[in-house]
């Protein structure tokens, strides 16, 4: 745990904490915030993430320095889309290639709960990487789309990942079912 305090500056049991603390405020499960920080950032405050091209995921990838580590790999749900995920080694970084992406019309997703750039504001940018913040606006949106999706779980967390659209499938809804099975039927042993 001590390694992930001295490259993120919150230490895994903060993290906890604040799910828990946002998901009580927020009326949400802390054990589907759990799930859905596990799978998105794996606990990486400062995560960036989006989809382009081959050529431009390349491209970043060539960016790759010291402080901020870039992977880039095809996306398993379109052979034509390829996924970019940035790590920066601090808060700042990852402020400064937000403002950067979303000034050149990147789609991002950031932060804990890897909330999509269409969920924030320009002037909101200074405060998305911070855990409270990007976890409180994260939870406001699984409860947008519980609303909109009739308490439908499945449909819910299908729309947190994917927005308002109707998918044919449930891709994102089984690998968060296998991961919050996995997670909290191990704790309930």
């Amino acid at each position: 745990m001590l390694f992930v305090k001295t490259i993120y500056a919150y230490t895994y049991e903060e993290i906890i904490y604040t799910i828990a603390d946002v998901a009580k405020k927020q009326a949400v499960s802390s054990g589907i915030l759990y799930t859905i920080v596990k799978i998105e950032s794996n606990f990486n405050p400062f995560a960036i993430s989006f989809l382009t091209n081959k050529e431009n995921a390349i491209y970043f990838k060539n960016l790759e320095t010291k402080n901020i580590s870039i992977k880039a790999s095809p996306y398993s749900l379109n052979k034509n889309k390829w996924i970019v995920s940035i790590s920066p080694i601090n808060e700042e970084y990852a402020k400064e290639i937000t403002k950067l992406l979303v000034k050149n019309g990147f789609n991002i997703d950031v932060g804990l709960g890897q909330l999509n750039s269409f969920n924030f504001k320009d002037n909101e940018i200074d405060m998305v990487f911070n855990p409270t913040y990007n976890l409180t606006k994260c939870a406001k949106v699984l409860r947008k789309c519980y609303k909109a999706k009739n308490k439908d779980i499945q449909k819910t967390i299908e729309c947190y990942n994917y927005g308002m659209r109707n998918r044919n499938s449930n891709p994102y809804y089984k690998r968060f079912y296998k991961h919050y099975m996995e997670e909290f039927k191990k704790r309930a042993k």
